[in-house]
């Protein structure tokens, strides 16, 4: 009897607080319409023990695992090796068993570029306006760390040459000799400065009142977009949709990159790419409860 066709492989979500995540919900939907016979469960474990709760995963031969706060930072030293993003964001959201090793990736790069590549215009196409240097202008705007830009250039080399950084609130040294394939300013106002247009606005936290009404007098596309990556309440939210409404900007909603996210997960555990739709879907029921 061969038992490799008996056995299922499992996913254990490992985290704390776990209650309210929709990690196990989603997958076993997504498992269930793609016809691979994966199992998913969500443990909550305490901080101090994480590293007896991974090594029984290990242990149990259970083919995956996923990462939720406080433990992707900590399980980077507990796996064989990690993929560039990881090291690039500095943790991992899954990991899954390759033969007898242990791979962990963080998906949040790949996660952003797909999730924000239907609201640019022919995002993969050379830019048609040129900058006052004659360089191809940047389409999209990174408010926050280098490391959110690093992880889209390692998903989408194309997408890398349309993206201007600006670290607000600490200087960026830039080495005017070294190679690049994007941007990186130290100002907001340099920005403006050298004439550039946004297609689409990344910012890692909310926007400040004051980093808001400076973002507001940039100069868009048509159909510019913008994306905030900070988990937020809608009242947290609500300054910041005000100045969308006025200057005519389109939220990018939460859900859809949970959306990419998990479905990068899923490809990443079983080699299967699942419905975007579905995904979406499910987030949306679970969120209702």
């Amino acid at each position: 009897m061969n038992l490799t066709r008996v056995l299922q492989p499992y996913v254990c979500c490992l985290g704390n607080p776990v209650a309210g995540n929709p990690t196990q919900f989603v997958m076993y939907r997504a498992a269930r319409a793609c016809g691979v016979d994966w199992r998913f469960f969500t443990s909550q474990v305490e901080v101090d023990q994480f590293e007896v709760a991974f090594r029984g995963v290990q242990a149990l031969g259970l083919s995956g695992t996923a990462f939720f706060e406080p433990f992707q930072a900590k399980a980077m030293d507990l796996l064989d090796s990690v993929t560039e993003s990881a090291m690039c964001l500095g943790g991992v959201n899954v990991a899954r068993l390759d033969g007898k090793s242990w791979l962990g990736d963080n998906t949040l790069g790949v996660a952003i570029a797909n999730c924000i590549e239907p609201f640019l215009e022919s995002i993969i196409e050379p830019a048609t306006s040129e900058s006052a240097t004659g360089e191809p202008a940047p389409t999209i705007l990174i408010v926050g760390e280098r490391k959110i830009a690093d992880a889209i250039r390692l998903a989408n080399p194309e997408m890398a040459k349309r993206i201007v950084l600006v670290h607000v609130g600490e200087p960026i040294r830039i080495d005017p000799l070294a190679p690049r394939e994007s941007w990186e300013l130290s100002s907001l106002d340099e920005f403006s400065e050298k004439g550039l247009r946004m297609d689409c606005l990344i910012c890692q936290d909310i926007p400040s009142t004051a980093l808001s009404r400076q973002i507001a007098t940039l100069t868009w596309s048509a159909s510019a977009s913008c994306l905030v990556l900070a988990g937020s309440t809608e009242k947290q939210l609500r300054s910041w949709r005000d100045i969308l409404r006025t200057q005519n900007l389109k939220q990018i909603e939460s859900v859809e990159l949970m959306s990419h996210q998990s479905a990068a997960d899923f490809y990443f555990w079983t080699g299967v790419v699942p419905s975007i739709e579905l995904i979406r879907d499910s987030l949306e029921e679970y969120m209702q409860w």
